[in-house]
């Protein structure tokens, strides 16, 4: 790809050199251009669960804005670098960066980018449990939303989430419903995470086959988008519902699955939360964990990542 787009670049320029009464791109514009291909390229590697990655093209897509002026584009690389340190687990610098991302974005004037930063800061809020403040960014990011016209299907399911924590699951079934009649060409990562959300809803209300039936449909989904983390998170959901029903074989099939791919892309923390329990369920099976914790524990010391992510 990259020696495609050297050569693509290098017959431009000799066009544009043989044909006088065409004029340079102005650099600002090539600048812009390169940050918006940097930017594609973090983002892939971000669904791919590789922070190292992600990180370097994300950096460059910032680097390519800045220089260029490009505020819009410089909001929208914070917000991918935000979301990056928030994956990697580093929500003090996520939190920075969604407050640069969203004063970049006032800068620019525009409203849906800007409805986008706050929208995935109050995600952020709501994970450490900051309620009050997710809620005010929310219904800002809403009230942006629908001047823009735009459908913010993922700020339907953040608001679905805060229902869900306020035990209002009905009005969290019905904004993951507007959000799936809005989006009816979604990013499949998208609608994979809106199935998860209601598969989630659904298992707070004790309806336990519906909700994996959900769980599956979201790993379908994250597996066409190349969602590692998503599949990660649909399997885990998906073990917890098996193991809730006594069914230890089928769990320990899918928290297999899970934390492998979680150690992949380097999610120690929930690798360490669940490991004994992959190994209680084994041993309940009358099964061994012996070779699944050998490769998970390799894969956590980052020989395999770069394999993975390669």
């Amino acid at each position: 790809m990259q020696r495609t787009l050297a050569i693509i670049a290098i017959f431009v320029a000799w066009w544009c050199c043989a044909c006088a009464a065409l004029p340079p791109t102005p650099p600002s514009a090539d600048n812009s251009a390169k940050g918006d291909r940097e930017l594609q390229r973090g983002v892939y590697w971000y669904h791919q669960g590789c922070t190292r990655k992600a990180l370097n093209h994300l950096r460059a897509a910032h680097e390519h804005y800045s220089i260029a002026d490009q505020q819009l584009g410089v909001a929208r690389s914070l917000i991918s670098l935000a979301n990056l340190y928030r994956q990697a687990g580093n929500p003090e610098n996520a939190l920075l960066f969604y407050d640069a991302a969203v004063s970049a974005a006032r800068r620019g004037g525009d409203q849906t980018i800007l409805a986008q930063a706050l929208s995935n800061k109050a995600a952020m809020l709501i994970e450490n449990e900051e309620i009050t403040a997710a809620e005010a960014l929310l219904d800002e990011a809403q009230l942006l939303s629908r001047k823009t016209g735009s459908s913010a299907a993922m700020l339907l399911n953040h608001k679905a989430v805060l229902s869900m924590k306020a035990g209002q699951y009905d009005a969290a079934l019905a904004l993951l419903g507007e959000a799936e009649s809005i989006h009816v060409e979604t990013p499949s990562a998208v609608m994979g995470t809106l199935r998860y959300t209601r598969g989630k809803v659904l298992m707070q209300i004790g309806d336990y086959d519906q909700a994996m039936v959900l769980f599956e449909q979201a790993l379908e989904q994250d597996r066409q988008a190349g969602f590692a983390r998503g599949m990660a998170d649909d399997l885990m959901a998906q073990a917890d519902i098996h193991q809730q029903m006594g069914r230890h074989e089928d769990a320990l099939d899918c928290l297999e699955r899970s934390l492998k791919i979680h150690a992949l892309i380097g999610n120690r923390a929930i690798v360490v939360d669940h490991l004994d329990r992959l190994v209680v369920l084994a041993k309940e099976t009358g099964s061994s964990a012996q070779v699944a914790v050998h490769f998970i524990n390799q894969w956590l010391t980052g020989e395999a990542v770069d394999v993975a992510c390669h």
